[in-house]
Formats: structure tokens, sequence, C-alpha cells
């Protein structure tokens, strides 16, 4: 098989969410996305980082799981980015339950 990768660049708004403060502020940022799938071990991951701070003020990493092409589990951040989602879908993964879980 083979390992997928895709570098790419986003202008989103992003904010620290916090269990504490219901209310987030957010700001416009140019994130950053390192996104992986290694099909032959059904690992991946994901790096996402904001273009202004070089990833000092947004940074978030983690990994993948997959079960065949079924993206099961993930870990580094409480939820996953709907722009790593995407991509992963464009590349055939399974990412049904995934995008349930954010209602996307």
């Amino acid at each position: 098989m083979k390992t997928l990768e895709k570098n790419f660049k986003k202008v989103r708004y992003v904010g620290w969410e916090r269990s504490t403060s219901p209310i987030v502020e957010r700001e416009k940022k140019t994130m950053h996305y390192n996104v992986g799938w290694d099909k032959d071990t059904q690992r991946g991951w994901f790096e996402i980082y904001d273009e202004e701070s070089g990833g000092e003020d947004y940074y978030a990493e983690g990994g993948l799981e997959f079960t065949d092409k079924v993206l099961d589990g993930y870990d580094g951040v409480f939820s996953l980015d709907e722009e790593v989602i995407n991509c992963l879908e464009d590349w055939g993964a399974d990412v049904k339950q995934m995008k349930e879980d954010l209602e996307l």
C-alpha cells in the first residue's frame, strides 16, 4: 500500500476553549495543516499550527487510528479539526462517525 500525506493552509477563526469559560473569543489566523495516513499500519497523524506565531499561539498534534478505511480513533485533542476530517474523507476514509460527533 502507500502513505498519503498532505500539507496545506487554511484561514480560520480560532480560539482556546476551556471548560470553565463558556464564551470563546476567536481570532482570524492562517493555519498550517500536515495530515498523513499510513495505510499499511492503519495509523495516521496530524499537526496544526498558526502561521503568524509559528505555533506559539495555536498548536495541536496527534495520532489517528483506522480499522480498514474507518477512522475509529484519535488522540492529542479533545475534538478532531474538521479540516483533518475532510482531508481524510477526500482520501477515501470512512469518517461518518467523526462527522456525526462534530455534527458537521
